[in-house]
Parts: C-alpha cells; sequence; structure tokens
C-alpha cells in the first residue's frame, strides 16, 4: 500500500468530522477560484480591515483572529471566539474619509459560532461642480458592507465561512444608489504544537488560509478575489510574544503590486487576573510601497480599548499623514 493511501486512511479514521468541513471547504473554492482578474475595484475599503489590535500588527491576523472582527479576516477564527463578541472600530482617513466597522459574534455551543457585520466607508462636504464650474453646494458619499459569517471547529482545526452584501449611496438626486453582492469569503484555520501552561495545554503555532471576495461585484465593477495565507507563534517567557506574517495575493489588473507582505509582532506586557497591557508593531510591505504600524491595547475583565497608528512616510510624496486607529470590544 502506498505511504500517501496510508496517510489519508489515518487522517479519514483520526479526524473525519474534519474531513466533512474541509473537503466541501476547497471543493468551493475551485469551483470559484478560475475567474479572471478584475480590472476595477468596486469597494476598495473593504481590504482596509477592522480592528486596531489587527491593524497594529500591520494585518497579519489571518492565522490569530479571535474575536468579533474574525467576520473581516477570517471566518474559520469565529470557531475559537467567547461565547459573546463584540467590536466597534473606527478610524480617521485623509480628506474627511472615515472608516468604521461593528460586529456582534455569539457562539452556538458544539453547533459553532455566528456573527454579523457592518462596515461602513464615507466621505464628506464632497464640493459639487456644474459643466460650468458653477458651486453647487457639496454632498456625501459611503460605501456600506453587511455580512454574516460562521464559523466552527473541529479538533485543532476550523472553518467557515461569510456571505455579503454591498450598497453605494450618494448624496446626490441625479445619481442612482447602487447595491450588489460581496462575494463569499472561505475560511481555514489550524493549530499545532501544544506547551503545558498552567494546567492547560495551548498552541503555540497557528496557521490559517482565507480566500475573500468570490463571486463579489457592484454593478457593472467586480470586486477583486483576494487570497491570504498567514502563520503565528506565540512564545511563553512569563508573558506572552506573539510573531504573525501574512501574505496576500490580490487579483486585479494594476501595474501596481498586487503581492503584499505583512509582519508583526505582539508583546503583553502585563497579564494579571482580568488585566492586561500588550504593544505592537508591524511592517506592510510591496513592490511599491512600505508602511509601518504600532499600537497598544488594554483589557480589563473581557473589555478592551485597543490603538493603532499607521506611519506617516507618505506626508512629504501627497499630503497623506498618518492615520489613526481606536476599537472597543467585549468579550464574555
Amino acid at each position: 500500500m502506498l505511504i500517501t493511501e496510508q496517510i489519508a486512511k489515518w487522517v479519514a479514521k483520526k479526524y473525519p468530522k474534519l474531513l466533512c468541513g474541509v473537503i466541501p471547504l476547497f471543493l468551493l473554492i475551485l469551483m470559484v477560484t478560475p475567474v479572471s482578474y478584475a480590472g476595477v475595484d468596486a469597494m476598495p475599503h473593504l481590504r482596509l480591515g477592522a480592528g486596531a489590535r489587527s491593524i497594529g500588527l500591520a494585518g497579519a491576523f489571518t492565522a490569530i483572529a479571535d474575536d468579533a472582527t474574525a467576520t473581516v479576516w477570517n471566518p474559520a477564527g469565529l470557531g475559537s471566539t467567547a461565547d459573546l463578541s463584540l467590536n466597534f472600530s473606527t478610524q480617521r482617513l485623509d480628506l474627511d474619509r472615515s472608516h468604521n466597522f461593528i460586529a456582534l459574534t455569539k457562539a452556538l455551543g458544539s453547533a459553532g459560532s455566528i456573527g454579523i457585520a457592518v462596515t461602513n466607508a464615507g466621505v464628506s462636504g464632497i464640493q459639487q461642480y456644474d459643466a460650468n464650474e458653477n458651486y453647487g453646494g457639496e454632498f456625501d458619499y459611503s460605501a456600506n458592507a453587511y455580512s454574516l459569517s460562521y464559523g466552527i471547529g473541529l479538533g485543532n482545526f476550523s472553518v467557515g465561512l461569510t456571505g455579503r452584501m454591498l450598497a453605494d449611496n450618494f448624496g446626490l438626486e441625479s445619481v442612482e444608489n447602487q447595491s450588489g453582492f460581496g462575494g463569499v469569503d472561505v475560511g481555514l484555520m489550524g493549530h499545532a504544537l501544544h506547551i503545558d501552561v498552567g494546567e492547560e495545554q495551548v498552541p503555540t503555532f497557528h496557521y490559517g488560509v482565507v480566500a475573500k471576495y468570490l463571486g463579489a461585484s457592484l454593478g457593472d465593477d467586480t470586486v477583486p478575489m483576494v487570497v491570504n495565507l498567514g502563520l503565528a507563534y506565540n512564545l511563553y517567557i512569563g508573558n506572552v510574544v506573539t510573531f504573525a506574517a501574512d501574505l496576500e495575493q490580490e487579483f486585479v489588473n494594476l501595474d501596481e503590486s498586487a503581492t503584499s507582505l505583512r509582519l508583526g509582532a505582539e508583546y503583553t506586557i502585563v497579564n494579571y487576573k482580568s488585566t492586561a497591557f500588550s504593544i505592537r508593531g508591524g511592517v506592510r510591505a510591496s513592490r511599491d510601497a512600505q508602511n509601518l504600524f504600532g499600537g497598544f491595547g488594554v483589557n480589563i475583565g473581557g473589555l478592551q480599548l485597543d490603538y493603532a497608528i499607521q506611519d506617516g512616510m507618505a506626508i512629504e510624496i501627497n499630503g497623506v499623514g498618518s492615520t489613526h486607529y481606536a476599537s472597543l470590544s467585549y468579550m464574555f
């Protein structure tokens, strides 16, 4: 008997639930993967992510996502979230742009967890001019994404799905608002290399993969598919140090590089009873641009406040300064 057949039989015997979840997952990916590269991105704000903790790690969160922001980063993370998780995030960008996110997840016992999320991006005070360059007042624009997610843990693995609807809203009577299908996210997460911490065994190595926006479109435009591969490692030296790396590939037909590498680290300085304080840093790099990130988080009894900042390295080039992120979350 071939070694591969022996391994397949051992996996089928050892992890039958895993196969029941993973096989349909990858069949779905194979069905939707042969897509053409998108030329126009209808919803670029979707790739900004959510949650100041993950932003402080430069978005290297595919293998870590364990709170309500898993609805954005990797729905498989819902398989290991708390019984109840809530996250509200906001960030202020240049040119009166804003980006807000709110999500709620609830565990269903052995049946997994579900999550709902709303992402809003908007621009206020856009000046309007007619063909003769006469000022016609100001209007606002907002883009919204509404998602429903599900994830379930299967031993040391978890799988998840997210479905999403999109809506474009212009504050102009002459412009027709649009709505569309935001696609499906399919995610997988795994944990390995367990060690004894206190009286329990905890995993130190984590990995994840997620394919996002499968089949998404808005009007005549499409939303490019994005695939993220992530690894993370927890180092226990008194308190926990987490190292994370993500490789992202965006399937878009642009001259700029569609591949980026994200590296992040988080160090929990204080972890006493129900109080924790962590600092974070990270870098996101592609062939065309590099950005630095930093931040911190305070957790008291499950209520967590996070802050992150993205560098202002481009300020002298295009006038864009540092971007600030803040989020408030609760896990019970």
